[in-house]
């Protein structure tokens, strides 16, 4: 058989000429369109061979358009229109079309599983990071993998976000033999690399600013006596790798030696872990788990304007109410504030996520939100919680959010209500 052209039209019986072609961004999508009138109820079944999954359309500019996901290269993908007028459902005829081939160099896509049917901007962007090397993944809500990059085992993706321009993705990497061989790198949906940048001793978390700058956390060790204390730095990094400090705890925060223990005269003061920029107030929150404390940043002075929880920070209306070893955190829409609650992972306690409306005028943090899943499981690594477009909130549960017996898997959406 031969590769799909570029462009192929097909004739579909009563239904208008379909123009069908691998998609743009992945080679191994197929994408589906049609000229049409804006309102109808229409759809695209497929699957290889048997019609198994259904990808609903979306209307602009005259045209109605489904991307098929899921297919291995250069799969031959069955297809048929339908839409409904009043009770009846028309169906076109079924057809065959091939997608492409994924750049050299990646894996194959994982084939069509389950009765998934979305569309592309449903898709979730993640990283998995194991004992041999690590993995950045699209994957669609059923958790099938729609495409994926392997990395070798000397390096581990951290954190994956969809790139500002929408055209390629972001990923943060550390390389476990060297502490300070760690960096940034932007690459486009075919592979190609843009950019690269060494960003010695940075982890965990960023955020993408205007301008192609990112908000990245690295470690900043200082001697306190007879210690060496690692503490965390919050720095703005430009397109060509030069930096600086938008935030250091060592400016506004005491190391208490009462309250962390000193291991072979090292000591883990901050572990900062979560980045999130709010393109509205065009702040950064950075979050630093070891002392429950979340502080906002201004992007443009660099000066604190806020303290969210730990000493000397906004407080809560009840104890029950305060977050411990956060995790995160994330705004959503209407500015209130997300935070995947870590509690006391030394007492095993049950970990859960927090949103938080921001009373400025008592400097509180009051829950609108909260969930604890029925297992009452303690994750002790990572977890996240974000607001998604139409509300709800997708989470993971960090180090045991893979875990199928427990109710509810992470990732999992839930609802906006208290």
């Amino acid at each position: 058989m031969s590769p799909l052209p570029l462009a192929l039209l097909v004739g579909c019986g009563a239904f208008p000429k379909l123009e069908v072609a691998p998609g743009e961004q992945i080679a191994t999508t197929l994408s589906v369109s049609w000229a049409g009138e804006p309102g109808e109820d229409v759809w695209v079944d497929y699957g290889l061979g048997e019609l198994t999954h259904r990808a609903p359309a979306s209307f602009a500019d005259g045209r109605y358009t489904a991307t098929l996901v899921g297919f291995p290269p250069l799969a031959e993908v069955t297809f048929r229109v339908g839409r409904r007028i009043g009770d009846v459902d028309e169906l076109s005829e079924t057809r065959t079309a091939e997608v492409g081939l994924p750049p050299a160099g990646l894996p194959a896509f994982t084939p069509l599983a389950g009765g998934w049917a979305g569309e592309p901007d449903e898709l979730i962007l993640t990283t998995t990071i194991g004992q041999e090397g690590g993995n950045v993944l699209l994957l669609n809500p059923d958790g099938e993998i729609v495409w994926y990059i392997t990395f070798p085992s000397r390096y581990a993706p951290i954190h994956a976000e969809v790139s500002r321009d929408g055209e390629g993705f972001v990923y943060n990497y550390l390389v476990r033999e060297d502490d300070e061989e760690a960096g940034i790198c932007q690459v486009e949906l075919n592979g190609a690399e843009r950019l690269c940048l060494v960003v010695p001793n940075s982890h965990h978390s960023f955020a993408q600013l205007p301008e192609g700058r990112y908000a990245m956390l690295v470690a900043d060790t200082r001697r306190v006596g007879e210690y060496l204390v690692e503490g965390d730095a919050l720095i703005e990094v430009a397109p060509n790798g030069e930096s600086f400090i938008l935030y250091s705890p060592w400016d506004h925060l005491v190391w208490d030696p009462e309250l962390q223990p000193d291991m072979d005269g090292y000591v883990e003061w901050t572990h900062a872990n979560g980045v999130f920029y709010d393109e509205v107030e065009e702040t950064v929150l950075v979050s630093m788990r070891n002392v429950s404390t979340i502080a906002r940043v201004d992007l443009a002075t660099a000066e604190r304007v806020a303290v969210y929880g730990g000493v000397d920070g906004w407080g809560f209306p009840a104890p029950t109410d305060t977050f411990i070893y956060a995790h995160g955190p994330a705004l959503t829409a209407d500015g209130q504030l997300l935070v995947f609650d870590n509690q006391d992972v030394r007492e095993n306690d049950p970990s859960r996520v927090m949103r938080y409306a921001l009373n400025a005028d008592e400097k509180r943090l009051e829950p609108t939100f909260r969930y604890v899943p029925g297992d009452g499981r303690s994750v002790s690594v990572l977890g996240g919680v974000y607001e998604l477009g139409n509300g709800d909130l997708i989470t993971s549960w960090g180090s045991v959010g893979g875990d199928p017996a427990l109710d509810p898997p992470g990732p999992g959406v839930l609802g906006p209500g208290l």
